[in-house]
């Protein structure tokens, strides 16, 4: 058994996660290690990039008059991979941290980053946000964010 299979069965123990996210969490890990074991061998990022062309992405662009500013192009599959592991990392939050946030209307325990990774991916089709500014040294900036 690995040690991150170790570590999410010694949470549970410990009354950090319950019985349900540690089931989700050892099948991440377990999914994670399949993947290492029979996934593709990329020789080059062309073979990366073609292997990715059928996933759907969220993109954010920051334009402005004179130059592309942000191009950020990030695979929904990954979005939803690392939702599973930010809610095993929010359990390693101090507890005077969780107090301080809650103080100020943030309770950790509330987010649904696997949710939000769902929509994303299931539901989102198309611009999610679209603003336009006027700079004054810059000229009209854009800002995009969408899924496709």
């Amino acid at each position: 058994m690995s040690s991150e299979m170790m570590k999410i069965l010694e949470m549970i123990q410990e009354g950090k996660l319950t019985a349900a996210e540690g089931m989700d969490l050892l099948k991440a890990v377990e999914e994670g290690n399949a993947q290492k074991e029979s996934g593709p061998i990329y020789d080059s990022p062309l073979l990366l990039k073609k292997e990715l062309s059928g996933d759907r992405f969220l993109r954010v662009r920051v334009v402005g008059e004179k130059s592309l500013k942000v191009n950020v192009n990030v695979p929904l599959s990954l979005i939803r991979s690392a939702s599973k592991l930010v809610v095993y990392a929010m359990s390693f939050v101090p507890a005077d941290k969780r107090e301080e946030l809650e103080k100020k209307g943030l309770d950790l325990k509330d987010l649904d980053v696997e949710g939000l990774a769902r929509i994303l991916e299931d539901s989102l089709d198309g611009r999610i946000v679209d603003v336009e500014v006027a700079d004054p040294t810059e000229g009209k900036i854009k800002v995009e964010v969408y899924v496709e």
